[in-house]
């Protein structure tokens, strides 16, 4: 297939723009489009914000920045976006809008490849509209795209191997990516494994085990940045359990997923985290305040759990999902510690954690 180098972006909004403002850097010529006006009109600040914020951590240069920012161009309708090599959708996790979109993209760029930046709806359900199947996959980024080096690929049955390919090599070469090879399955790679960390967590706890002193323990035991509701507080416990239904629904309702009752009580009292000022842990000023009395109100009774017993169990149940992806024939071993190292910028994947505690 012919070399990438025009791509359009569907949608200006958080991770559309980063999206955009990781090829715009990476010397492409960027297109976005975005349904709502607001939020193309919204798209310039935005972006102008997040290069500044860049050239003053050291990142770029002021040319750079600036070159990168007129290399990104807004057209307001979608056939503005004609003529592009590569289109990679950052639209809502709304399956019917997807599947629109790229019934109407399949026509405007018939020899474009058509990606969707999916992070728990199907790619082939997502293109199952498109003309062309053949030259559609995903191409998964994570969030910051211009910070965060893993960019899950997943390719479909339909998806033609030089399509992957070159998709693979956009990733690797032109944006200096790290790429994992992931079959189309609920979750992918990261947000599957991961699942136990964010659901056994919420198991654990009890009146002698609290939040923290899991959190405490992952960070003590596991060497880990941030502890599962640390985690899933600066996510937002609205999006960590939107996923987890999502997955849960799409395995058949896996007990193991089964989304955790404290959970969605504190999502439905709309207490989502950092960006409300309330979660697992209270906030103020953006800063951690302690311990939300809701969400340890009601907690069961229990015994207290050592640090080590609270790292290995929540190891365990995430090396045992690791397991499952390889025998499904999911991903290798090799891409999994990869993808969740990167992602969750662990010290070491499951696999390795699997052979450390083999060999002790």
């Amino acid at each position: 297939m012919a070399l990438i180098q025009r791509v359009a972006v569907v949608g200006a909004g958080t991770m559309g723009a980063g999206i955009a403002q990781l090829c715009a850097q990476s010397g492409f010529s960027v297109k976005v489009h975005d349904p709502l006006p607001s939020a193309l009109a919204a798209l310039p600040a935005r972006l102008k914000k997040s290069f500044d914020a860049a050239v003053l951590k050291g990142k770029l240069s002021t040319q750079q920045a600036e070159r990168a920012f007129h290399s990104i161009s807004a057209v307001p309708d979608l056939s503005g976006l004609e003529g592009a090599d590569l289109v990679i959708e950052a639209a809502p996790e709304i399956l019917a809008l997807k599947q629109d979109l790229f019934e109407k993209l399949s026509r405007i760029c018939p020899d474009a490849l058509l990606a969707t930046n999916t992070s728990s709806l199907s790619v082939a359900e997502i293109m199952k509209k498109a003309a062309s199947p053949e030259r559609t996959l995903g191409v998964h980024f994570f969030n910051p795209p211009v910070a965060m080096k893993l960019v899950e690929m997943i390719r479909t049955d339909a998806t033609a191997p030089e399509a992957f390919q070159a998709a693979w090599e956009f990733v690797l070469m032109g944006l200096r990516r790290t790429p994992v090879d992931a079959k189309d399955v609920p979750g992918f790679i990261v947000n599957r494994v991961m699942r136990p960390y964010y659901v056994a967590a919420q198991r654990m706890v009890s009146s002698a085990t609290s939040c923290a002193a899991v959190d405490e323990s992952c960070r003590s035991v596991g060497g880990v940045p941030m502890g599962p509701f640390e985690l899933m507080d600066l996510i937002g416990l609205d999006t960590n359990l939107a996923i987890t239904k999502a997955i849960y629904e799409a395995l058949g309702r896996p007990e193991r997923f089964a989304p955790p009752a404290l959970q969605e009580k504190l999502v439905g009292a709309g207490e989502l985290g950092r960006k409300t000022g309330k979660g697992f842990y209270l906030y103020q000023d953006g800063r951690k305040a302690g311990e939300n009395p809701e969400a340890l109100d009601g907690l069961p009774e229990g015994t207290a759990l050592t640090a080590k017993d609270i790292w290995r169990n929540l190891a365990g149940a995430i090396i045992l999902e690791a397991e499952r992806l390889v025998s499904e024939g999911v991903a290798g071993a090799h891409d999994i510690d990869t993808a969740i190292k990167l992602a969750m910028n662990f010290p070491k994947g499951p696999f390795e954690w699997r052979k450390e505690n083999t060999a002790a």
